[in-house]
């Protein structure tokens, strides 16, 4: 199987303990925020050099890895989330919260001086008695819901790296094996149990705070609430089918052309259908691959057999590698798992599917002479080089729009999408600073060739955005309003706008 991914938010506190609000020595008061907390929690707070410490401080990126926070915090309930809030909030110090812990730049997850809430414990899964839906805490890895659901024979529309948390995935959108039937993962969760930044539990359903609900379908939950609870959506699931291909780089604009077939045409006629293409650099020879997943959530029946909608890629001539396999969604997340312990950056580009074959060609030039530009300069490192290119077709979007839709602002009259990201990675810190200013500026410069194409959308996939990019403003001017409209009904002293630190914050 070809691995692409795998190149891939005090004075109720003074009257209860006695602490004494520091004055405004931010480090000190830092300082404090761990005290409050460690006396309202009888403990379950982690100090640096500390086992627990070392524990929760379990990052995907390098960058994330090397962001010292003051303490972590891991609540064992949603009432202790709310305990956690309004101590942070009403001593108004700085925070942030960690899921899944699985975002490339530093703050993602993790915070300088801060204190960092680590939901790890709220870990609980339990499928409903009609088998109709499940109940996850935000503190899970894909991997943990899925290992309890492949027995059962039932599938979730979530991630397809077993690393990535529940949390972070479902609420930036959350592409998934199944969302050519079902949507993302958003739109897949019957209700969110949030905590507010005054500490108050509620619940977002499409009956219930709908507008709550509306906005956490890709608006970013930092703006609005901790996540405590997510009822996703399951349905009858086998096992899923995958073929992995590879062909040499001078194939690309071939294999591209098929892809944009196979998301304008195919998909719609075979929702089951979903692949990627990696263009991907190879240091030991200085060349590229074209290389394709194709993924089917049915096992064709004849063994041996090629889903009818994937048959133009295997009359690709010169395939270097073509290989099929079947498994369960568990085995599948496991194979394209990214490695930890790399830095890492990205962004992404979203164009109409519709483009010319001329635009493949020149955005293909920039992205080599972008890799020629980075490698004169890296010094040695490791370096990791990926143009990927992922489906966004109709049936998708038509999905996205049940239960009043998503915040995401995508209409099927837009047409099918493709969305480019280049994820980017390598070893050594002296290097950051390359290679997000050289991925900037491939993005901006991808994006003035889709302006010149006219096959440009303003959409920003928020999980693979870089931080520079405005994703909910991506989303259109009326959904963005509306988006700032319900953070400040929710929160209405912007308490986490200021506190809750990370990024793609509504402005």
């Amino acid at each position: 199987m070809v691995v692409i991914f795998g190149t891939l938010g005090i004075a109720l506190l003074c009257s209860v303990s006695g602490i004494t609000l520091a004055a405004k020595n931010p480090l000190h008061a830092r300082d404090d925020a761990c005290r409050a907390l460690a006396a309202a929690l009888a403990g379950d707070v982690a100090y640096p050099n500390t086992t627990s410490y070392l524990q929760s401080a379990d990052y995907w990126s390098l960058q994330q890895l090397e962001t010292q926070p003051r303490c972590f915090v891991a609540p064992k309930s949603t009432k202790e989330v709310s305990t956690i809030l309004r101590v942070l909030t009403e001593g108004d110090w700085p925070f942030t919260v960690k899921g899944g812990g699985h975002m490339p730049f530093s703050g993602g997850s993790s915070i300088e001086n801060g204190v960092t809430i680590d939901l790890v414990h709220l870990n609980d899964i339990k499928v409903s008695s009609d088998r109709q839906s499940v109940s996850v805490g935000p503190g899970n890895r894909w991997i943990n819901v899925t290992e309890i659901l492949d027995p059962m024979g039932l599938g979730v529309v979530g991630g397809r790296d077993m690393n990535v948390g529940v949390s972070g995935l479902t609420l930036g959108g959350g592409i998934s094996f199944f969302s050519g039937m079902y949507g993302w993962a958003c739109d897949n969760v019957r209700r969110y149990e949030v905590v507010l930044a005054s500490g108050r539990i509620v619940n977002a359903t499409p009956t219930e705070n709908k507008d709550l609900y509306w906005a956490l379908r890709g608006g970013g939950g930092s703006n609005f609430g901790i996540v405590t609870r997510f009822d996703l959506v399951i349905f009858d699931q086998g096992e899923v089918w995958e073929n992995g291909l590879s062909f040499p780089g001078s194939s690309n604009a071939t294999v591209i052309s098929h892809f944009q077939n196979l998301t304008i045409h195919g998909m719609p006629s075979d929702k089951g259908a979903t692949g990627f293409v990696g263009i991907n650099y190879h240091s030991s020879t200085g060349g590229y691959s074209a290389d394709v997943g194709l993924v089917h959530a049915t096992v064709p029946s004849s063994p041996g057999s090629i889903p009818a909608v994937f048959e133009p890629f295997q009359k690709v001539p010169s395939a270097t590698a073509n290989s099929t396999i079947t498994g369960t969604v568990s085995n599948f997340i496991t194979s394209i798992a990214t490695p930890y312990g790399r830095r890492w950056t990205w962004g992404n580009v979203v164009v109409s599917a519709s483009f010319p074959g001329k635009f493949i060609t020149e955005i293909m030039s920039l992205f080599e002479s972008h890799n020629v530009a980075l490698l004169q300069n890296e010094g040695g490192d490791d370096i990791s080089l990926t143009a990927l290119f992922q489906p966004i077709p109709v049936n998708l979007i038509e999905a996205m729009q049940k239960n009043g839709g998503n915040a995401m602002g995508l209409k099927p009259s837009n047409g099918a999408l493709i969305m480019i990201s280049f994820p980017t990675s390598w070893t050594e810190a002296k290097n950051d600073e390359l290679a997000y200013s050289a991925t900037r500026k491939l993005i901006a410069d991808i994006e003035a060739k889709a302006i010149e194409y006219k096959v440009h959308t303003p959409f920003v996939y928020m999980n693979y955005a870089d931080i520079k990019q405005e994703v909910q403003k991506g989303y259109g001017k009326e959904n963005y309003a509306r988006l700032v409209s319900i953070a400040r009904k929710y929160d209405p002293q912007a308490k986490l706008a200021h506190l809750w630190k990370g990024y793609f914050k509504l402005q």
